[in-house]
Parts: structure tokens; sequence; C-alpha cells
């Protein structure tokens, strides 16, 4: 009769397993397992520390009680020693026999992964064109760079650039011209910055600068290096044998004098840049608490969204989400509007930022959640079976004491199944302070509320964090979207991250999908969901209705 153990029966299938005792003895170590651990004696008899990293061996007999207690199997991660000494990363599993107060040891070689997470790292949190760190990376240079100011007592600004009349380049010399002459000019500037300082891409054709100052005249030393920036670029940029001569506007914004956080800086570096093109372009200028006055010269844009939200400015859109393989509808994210009178449309761009940083948010977020919950519940009742909404979390709304019981009274309120809500939080959000992010996450999951990573791939995109977080879904940036399937990185980045959300059971939804090959190749590749223009563009609640939603039969 062949032996009855896991260990038999299972070491032609994993690259290492054992079975140990309750205090961690090694019992049984199949022969692949001491030959992929290039052991040349049997650890049989030893325990268990001499194979694990001393790191992770708490991780062990955490993982070895648990599934004593619960009597199903555990999952962690941690670093066995090949040849006793070089660590390697594995997936690890242990399940207690049946019976007795033994456990069964299984893991499997995860190196590739953490190469591959490394690498996936560096792609979402730096821009592909440039090389330069992306908007998610920037606001965390920019909280590294105000602690610094604070403890070496220097001067922090930041610098947003951004190119006057891009659009004309685009529209007369195509996009792949636009792309080479943003990477000429990150170029150009990563020559005339200081070293230590840094240059990011914070969006499209614009470019921000982190710059420390020392010294007693220190607005004269970003003065300085602010009109070498101009100057370097009114020299010609040759592209592709087209001579290109552009100019930048520049905003700056100085920290603790106008912002005292990453959100309220690069607002207000906004807003000063606006005013530099207003004033004429190829210029800089300095963020002034005045540049935020409206038209009158009296009310700022801060007392105006008071205002707004006071007379009813405030409205929401719906993007419509649809089912990649079947093209049913199945849901659509709420996205907040601001329809101001005598201004039209303002970008949210523009009123998020500020609203975040005035607190502002916390009250628009909580009318935002209410409406959507209601505007779902009806739309349901009008024959939207299995139809969801999502709603944009915002990092204030996430972190302030009593979020959870928020969402439950606006779900209760409005008699929408729990179920049916989808909450979207980005990465940076989550991975700010993991621990308190994952019991908020616990109890709304455990309030049947569904979660959202929203804009996957550019944050921190670490993969311990998605086997960690009660998550269900994952949002694919549309950055990662837009050149599939003909940029092969992109075809590479959103195949891996569907693979890994396949192995994860999550869904996953494909936003700002613009054309058919897109959609064909997320389709083929096993996408669930679609988001972006070329299934529907946000509108109104009326328009929604008559497009999306199915009449009452």
């Amino acid at each position: 009769m062949s032996d009855p153990h896991p260990v038999n029966l299972l070491s032609s299938l994993a690259d290492f397993i054992i079975r140990v005792n309750a205090e961690g003895k090694i019992l049984h170590a199949s022969d692949h397992s001491l030959a992929f651990l290039d052991l040349h004696v049997s650890p049989v008899g030893e325990p268990i520390n001499v194979l694990i990293h001393p790191e992770d061996v708490a991780a062990f007999f955490k993982s070895a009680e648990m599934a004593g207690l619960i009597g199903e199997k555990q999952y962690f991660v941690c670093r066995l020693l090949r040849q006793g000494v070089l660590p390697v990363w594995m997936d690890c599993h242990i399940l207690r026999l049946h019976g007795l107060n033994e456990y069964v040891f299984v893991a499997f070689d995860a190196s590739h992964w953490k190469e591959n997470e490394a690498k996936l790292a560096h792609l979402s949190t730096h821009d592909r064109l440039t090389g330069l760190p992306g908007r998610a990376l920037l606001e965390e240079k920019i909280r590294e760079g105000i602690n610094s100011a604070t403890q070496e007592k220097h001067g922090l600004f930041l610098l947003l650039l951004d190119i006057d009349g891009f659009k004309k380049v685009n529209d007369t010399l195509g996009y792949m011209i636009g792309d080479k002459l943003i990477k000429a000019l990150a170029e150009r500037m990563q020559g005339v910055i200081q070293p230590g300082d840094t240059l990011a891409r914070s969006g499209g054709d614009e470019l921000a600068l982190i710059m420390t100052v020392v010294g007693d005249d220190q607005k004269k030393g970003v003065e300085a290096v602010t009109k070498r920036m101009l100057s370097s670029i009114q020299r010609p940029f040759r592209v592709d044998g087209n001579v290109l001569y552009i100019s930048v506007s520049i905003g700056v914004a100085i920290y603790l004098e106008d912002g005292d956080g990453a959100p309220s800086l690069l607002s207000q570096a906004e807003i000063a840049m606006y005013t530099a093109k207003e004033q004429g372009k190829n210029r800089y200028a300095f963020y002034d608490p005045k540049l935020d006055a409206v038209d009158n010269g009296s009310l700022s844009l801060e007392t105006a969204m008071h205002e707004g939200m006071q007379n009813g400015e405030f409205l929401l859109h719906y993007q419509p989400v649809f089912c990649m393989q079947t093209g049913v509808l199945k849901g659509a994210e709420a996205l907040m509007r601001w329809e101001r009178p005598g201004h039209g449309l303002v970008s949210p761009a523009k009123f998020i930022p500020l609203a975040e940083s005035s607190g502002l948010i916390e009250i628009l977020g909580t009318w935002a959640l209410r409406l959507a919950c209601h505007q779902a519940k009806l739309w349901q009742e009008a024959g939207a079976s299995n139809f969801y909404v999502s709603v944009n979390v915002s990092p204030r709304q996430f972190k302030k004491e009593g979020f959870t019981e928020l969402v439950t009274k606006a779900l209760d309120e409005s008699g929408l199944a729990h179920s049916s809500l989808m909450l979207e939080i980005t990465e940076g959000v989550l991975m700010s302070d993991p621990g308190k992010a994952n019991a908020i996450l616990s109890g709304l999951r455990d309030a049947g509320v569904k979660i959202a990573i929203d804009d996957f791939g550019t944050g921190y995109s670490s993969l311990s964090y998605l086997k960690k977080l009660p998550l269900s879904v994952l949002k694919i940036d549309k950055s990662f979207v837009d050149d599939i399937p003909k940029c092969a990185e992109d075809v590479a980045i959103v195949s891996a991250i569907l693979s890994l959300a396949a192995g994860l059971g999550l869904t996953v939804v494909a936003e700002g999908v613009e054309v058919q090959e897109q959609l064909e190749f997320l389709k083929a590749k096993g996408c669930h969901l679609v988001q972006g223009y070329l299934t529907g563009r946000p509108m109104n609640i009326t328009m929604f209705k008559e497009k999306c939603i199915p009449c009452q039969v």
C-alpha cells in the first residue's frame, strides 16, 4: 500500500513540501524538497527554523496556529533558505492533518513574482514616456520634501510647467510628435535643475519640479532657476525633422506660505500656472491668495463652492459600465460635476483638490454617496436588474471616523442592497496606513459593500496588499489602456494585471476604452467589465435613463 501522507502524494507538484509537528519539528521531507533547497543532509528531526529566514519564522507559526484553530488551509509568504543561506521567496500553504497534531507545509517558488513586482512598481510609479516619477510618486516626493524641509529648516517650492498651445502641436503634427516633444522637454529640464531636486511628469504636457532652497532670499534663488528654464526652452526643439519653438507657463507655490500638504501645494501651483498663462504665457507667477478671486475680484473659489452647494450647483453624471463579453449593462460610476452659473462646468481637476484641501470634500462626498445610492435604487426599480453604482471615496472621507457607519446609513436610507454599492479607493490612500485601511475595508466588506482599487497600476501596485486587503475589483487605469494593443509594454502590463486578478478571484474593469481595437483585445484577454467613451460617456440622469436603462416590462 502506498504512503497516504500528502507529503508523498504532492511531492511532485510543489517545489517544497514537508510534514511538521505542532512545535515545528520536521517529521518528513520529500526528496524534491531537499533538491530544491540544495540540501545534502535531511532536515528531519530539526526545527523548522533551520529552513526559514529568521524574520519569517513568526509568520509560519502564526499561520500554523490559525490552521489548527479553524481547521482551514492558511496562506502566507516567506523566505526559505537555499543551502541554509540564500533566501528564496515562496508562496506558502499550511494545513493541519485530520485527526493529528501534525501539519503539511507546502511552498511554491515565488521569486519571479517578487522580481515582477519590483518591475511593475517602477513602471506604475514612473512615467513610461519620460522615465520621470508620475503623479502618484510626485505626491509622495512632495511629502518627503515637506518632512525634510521641516527637519532641515530649508525652503521647499513646487513649480508646475505647462506647454503653451500644446494642443496645436498634437492637432497639426500628431500625437507621436507631441509625445516626443514632451520627452525632449523633460530631458532639457533635467539639465537645468539643481542636483537633488525632483522633476516629475504630473500629467499630459505638464511637468512638476520639487525644489529645495537654502539661504535668506529663497525666492530670488527660485526665480533664477525659473528664468534659466524659460531661457533654455526658447531654444528650438528638433523632433523627427520638425523644428519646434515652444514656450511654457510656470506656476510656483511655497510650502507653508501657500500650502501645508501635497494636495494644497499642487492646487496652488496650478492656480499660479494658469495665472501665468492669463498674463501672456512664456512666464512664471508665484501663487497669491488673490489669484483665487473670481471675475468680480471679491469671491474666492472656495467661497463659490460653499455657495454652489447651497444653490444646488453640484450634480452627478453617470458613466455606464458594461459586461465585456455580453454587452449587458452592469452598473455606472457616479462622477461629481459643478455647473457654475456664468462659468459653465468647472473642471474636477480644479475644484476636487481644493475641496480636498479645504475639507469641503467631506460634505460633497456624503452628498454624492447618498444621491448615487438613491438613484441606483430608482434605476433598479425601472428595470436595471443586477445593477450597481460605484462612488469615488476621497482620502479625507476614507480616514474620517465613522466612515463605515456613514456608508451603511446612506444605503439603508435609499433602500439599495449593500451588494449594489461599490466604493472606489486609490492605492495611495490604502498604502498610507495599511493597518487602518484594512480595518475600515473589513468593516465595509462585512457590511456587504464591494471595494474597488481605482486607477490600478498608477500607484504602489504592491502585490502583497492585494492578498491582504478585502478587495473585490481592480480598475485598470486609462493610461495603460490608451496604447493597447500597439504598445508592447502596455500589453504586457494589462495582461499581467488580468492574470493576477484571475488568480486572486478579482473582477477587472478597464477604464478609458475609446476604440474598438482596445475593446477586442481586452475581451480576448478575459477582462470582465468595460467603461469608456466607446461604450458610453458620462451623462446626466435623464440621458442615462434614456440610453442605458431598459424599459420596465
